[in-house]
């Protein structure tokens, strides 16, 4: 096999004369080396990092280990189960499911974990990962390839290795949905050079289209990449026709006008993901930060240069950097591109356009937030890095397909340079610079690229070399791989593969015995957590969730009601009889002792489901004063329930179902300083070498569980001792919640120490912070609201049919359903009005009767974008059918005649066969050659006529 390709497309012997038929794809076949070494070495970081079977390791690591690994288990539930894909109960009270679905888990490769056993879901995450690897490797290889940037087949395996273990998809790899994009970016970049030069649209079409379906975030970012490189492309290649081979007329407006138009219809083939996904944004993802759009620069441009390097990994926090390593080799063969003169002035100032143009969305902080969606993203900073790598290594291609045209000693000059700025960042002191991993390392690679390079561009045996730089890129990008998960693992830890599965496994029993027993409609919780999306693999109907696209009201409502919720996310703890009745919490599962309230109802693997005999239906009727409620008259959860429920009752005074109990007397120690400032009781340490405590005393005034809230404007997270015992803390990340102190005896003396965990604390003065229930007061009022329950005879995930008796017109129907305009709800086959309560919940009125009431979730977007993704497809296969001819007209209208008598006619020959140094493809003899530069053209034209 010869490794160079010669530039001259040859034309294949004639049939007959001794050559062998081989399937059209051939010349294409060693790319699956592109695609099977990636694979290899990125499964063997995975086994560096004693990845399951080989020991107990995982791929569970930031939020693929606290969310996205359980929307994959709710996409298995879907597939094999009765759930739905637009609405799920398993999400804080319930919520919009194709949102989560858009942004997480709408890649083709989804599927892939239904092929698994529900067990073996993590390994089936592992293997989606692998693919993706490979696939990245293939993808710019089919690029590089099929635009001649690369000239030899070992070539093109190096830098399709190197684009697909680059630092960003090695740390991005748990972002799974983000990586589709990584894989698509190569095929859309072809397309749109298919689209300038020919008026081909497909490619384009399909790949920007499956890049928005996949993940409308990253997708959103390709848009302005698609954009970028359309200009970068014309402009670069807009000299002699180089770009307009048929010599159209008015090429760039025609260009642009066919690109416009195809992302246009991407976008609709895209739309029911899209506005999906937009529809999801509005419950509160798009106020959920409020950044500052002041104009500054983010870091200092040697920061970049730094995490070009090899084992530059930072942090995925907040303040991290671009992940921008692409390959020691690119940074020697970039310089090398702008010194080359086989490359024009217009392509060298084009490519500098774009890298200036990335470098300044890095940098710019306003530029930055329109990149990511206008909002500031929460850790994993630069999430559109990569293009910025794909476009360096089709640079860094060119370039090493052109080595002749440049001297030994240019090349000198460009590593000797490259090592002084390695030295002189060894003297910057970053602590994310290592002197081994980075600068040392780093040296070795470019003295090693100089003398391999030096030898390439003089030896004969330019195989041999190349395989050699081959096994050292492969070596170079191992080690940077494996740094890179090294400290991700070091900076976040990734989870253990029994801690997943293993919990999960307890308490699938338990879950499925109570399904099993209990097929009506129903919600329930558990109160031990591994994270707060357990009830999605667990196929339970809860509160605990955690998403970016998250509901802020249910958010918000949730911790009005007691429960720990907060930002993006909520769990079941915080849940006492009253709340939980409320919102329809029928089972409790725990290895505690719930006998005081609830009653056992299934046991299984040391846990019981406890049955709270006291819950309500998902709707029941309700008072008019539910109305005047207003969230923020009141401070503390406790307060807040009580006048909830004497509103749903319709009494003119509070029922106090919560009683408060009185803190007798509050103490400090000694060096804990006591002080009052805006309406709040303030302690602050007085020496940081000591304990800050303040003590509450008081006399239990009956045999009942006490409950405790501090109320505060200024939360402090504090850690709590009851009579000596360690109760937790509170107002700590995922501890702001009603607090159950535990049962005294009657006339027992309680005492409660609070330890400052920060340097102050601060209490509202005048509101009450300990509380017991009155369990006659709480039996009667649930006894009244079940009077007129919703009575469900059938239901889906999405839908619901029952009947209720009204005893009055015009009654509210409180529904625990969050709010949402999708909920279509029909009172006898009648649709009426829905409306919000309590800044949060759905509900609805109905006249004096029996009525029959069906509610049905169908969101107005989804289906508006189903139609609009119906329409943009059908119209694709249209233009499909029809491009050849559409194309054809084109030219035939508007180029010179010498073209149109080629391109027009249906004759042409044979197509030549597609050679990148395949050992089959001869150089072309001057005989061969056509007389004169017309024929020539002609020629071309007519080979890629026939290539359609």
């Amino acid at each position: 096999m010869s490794d160079e390709y010669t530039g001259v497309t040859t034309l294949p012997a004639k049939a007959g004369a001794g050559t062998k038929h081989r399937p059209s794809w051939w010349p294409m076949a060693y790319l699956g080396l592109a695609f099977l070494i990636p694979v290899v070495l990125n499964y063997l970081i995975y086994l560096a990092m004693n990845i399951h079977p080989f020991g107990d390791g995982s791929v569970l690591v930031l939020d693929l280990n606290g969310q996205y690994v359980y929307f994959y288990e709710a996409l298995r539930n879907f597939v094999y189960g009765d759930t739905s894909l637009l609405y799920s109960f398993s999400r804080a009270l319930g919520g919009d499911f194709m949102g989560i679905y858009a942004y997480y888990i709408a890649s083709p490769f989804s599927y892939i974990v239904c092929l698994f056993p529900q067990a073996k879901i993590l390994d089936a995450l592992l293997v989606i990962f692998l693919l993706k690897t490979g696939l990245c490797g293939f993808t710019f290889g089919f690029y590089i390839h099929k635009t001649g940037r690369s000239k030899s087949k070992i070539a093109t395996v190096i830098f399709s290795t190197m684009y697909a273990l680059t630092a960003y998809a090695v740390v991005q790899q748990h972002n799974s949905m983000w990586i589709d994009a990584v894989m698509w970016l190569p095929i859309i970049s072809y397309g749109i050079e298919q689209l300038i030069k020919y008026g081909r649209f497909r490619m384009y079409l399909i790949f920007l289209s499956l890049t928005l379906m996949s993940n409308f975030y990253i997708g959103y970012m390709v848009c302005f990449y698609v954009a970028a490189y359309f200009f970068y492309y014309y402009f670069a290649n807009n000299r002699d026709n180089k770009n307009n081979p048929y010599g159209e007329r008015r090429h760039f407006i025609k260009s642009f006008a066919r690109f416009g138009a195809y992302s246009l219809l991407s976008v609709g083939a895209a739309a029911v993901i899209l506005l999906s996904a937009y529809y999801s944004l509005t419950f509160g993802k798009t106020t959920f930060t409020n950044p500052s759009w002041a104009f500054n620069f983010k870091f200092d441009v040697i920061d970049l240069l730094i995490k070009f390097l090899p084992g530059s990994y930072d942090t995925v926090r907040p303040e991290g950097l671009p992940f921008v390593y692409c390959g020691v080799l690119s940074l020697i063969l970039i310089p090398v591109y702008f010194l080359s003169p086989k490359f024009t002035v217009r392509e060298k100032v084009a490519a500098g356009g774009i890298i200036a143009f990335f470098v300044l969305s890095f940098s710019i902080s306003t530029v930055d937030l329109v990149w990511h969606g206008f909002q500031r993203p929460n850790w994993l900073n630069y999430r559109y890095s990569f293009m910025l790598c794909f476009f360096l290594l089709v640079l860094a291609t060119s370039a090493f397909s052109e080595l002749k045209s440049i001297s030994s000693k240019t090349i000198f000059a460009v590593c000797t340079s490259l090592v002084a700025l390695v030295v002189f960042i060894q003297t910057l002191d970053r602590d994310y610079v290592s002197d081994l991993e980075t600068i040392w390392f780093s040296l070795v690679c470019i003295a090693s690229y100089l003398v391999l390079i030096c030898i390439l561009k003089i030896t004969k045996y330019r195989e041999n070399i190349l395989l050699i730089i081959t096994f050292f890129v492969c070596f170079e990008l191992f080690a940077n791989a494996l740094t890179n998960v090294v400290d991700l693992n070091r900076d976040v830890v990734y989870s253990r593969y029994s801690s997943y599965t293993n919990f999960l496994a307890q308490l699938r029993p338990i879950v499925r015995l109570v399904q099993e027993n209990d097929t009506s409609f129903y919600r329930m919780e558990k109160t031990l957590h591994r994270k707060t999306n357990d009830n999605m693999a667990l196929n339970i109907r809860g509160l605990s969730n955690s998403t970016s696209t998250l509901n802020s009201d249910t958010i918000a409502f949730l911790a009005r009601m007691g429960y720990c919720s907060k930002s993006h996310w909520g769990k079941y703890a915080g849940g006492t009889p009253v709340n939980d009745s409320l919102l329809g919490l029928k089972y409790i599962i725990t290895s505690d002792d719930l006998s005081d309230y609830y009653k056992p109802a299934f046991a299984e693997g040391g846990f019981t489901a406890w049955l709270n005999p006291y819950a309500l239906s998902l709707a029941y009727g309700v008072d008019e004063r539910i109305t005047d409620i207003v969230a923020n008259d009141y401070e503390a959860p406790c307060d807040y329930l009580n006048a909830l429920v004497s509103a749903m009752l319709g009494e003119e005074e509070v029922d106090e179902l919560f009683v408060p109990v009185e803190v007798e007397d509050v103490s400090v120690s000694t060096f804990c300083a006591r002080s009052y400032i805006a309406g709040h009781h303030k302690y602050a340490k007085s020496s940081e070498d000591h304990e800050a405590l303040v003590y509450y005393t008081f006399t239990a005034p009956n045999d009942r569980e006490i409950f405790f809230y501090l109320p505060s404007d200024y939360p402090r997270e504090v850690n709590l001792k009851v009579n000596g015992v360690s109760a937790g803390s509170f107002y700590g990340g995922d501890t702001s919640r009603i607090v159950s102190l535990g049962k005294f005896s009657a006339g027992q003396t309680v005492n409660i120490t609070m330890s400052l965990v920060n340097n102050d604390l601060y209490v509202k003065n005048g509101y009450d912070c300990l509380f017991y229930i009155d369990w006659a007061a709480f039996e009667d009022a649930m006894s009244r609201l079940a009077v007129m329950q919703y009575n469900i005879t059938e239901f889906t995930e999405r839908s619901f049919k029952g009947n209720l008796n009204s005893p009055r017109d015009n009654q509210i129907i409180q529904t625990t359903l969050p709010y949402d305009e999708g909920w279509r709800i029909y009172v006898d086959g009648q649709r009426v009005e829905v409306f919000e309560t309590l800044d949060a919940l759905t509900a609805f009125r109905v006249d004096a009767g029996e009525h029959t009431i069906e509610m049905k979730y169908l969101p107005d977007l989804f289906v508006i974008g189903l139609i609009i993704t119906v329409f943009s497809v059908l119209l694709g296969i249209l233009l499909f059918v029809f491009e050849r001819k559409l194309r054809i007209k084109s030219v035939a209208l508007t180029a010179p005649e010498s073209f149109r008598d080629v391109y027009c006619t249906d004759a042409a020959p044979e197509n030549p066969e597609d050679s990148c140094g395949d050992s089959q493809a001869g150089e072309e003899t001057q005989q061969n050659m056509p007389d004169d530069e017309t024929s020539g053209k002609t020629r071309n034209l007519r080979e890629q006529q026939k290539q359609e």
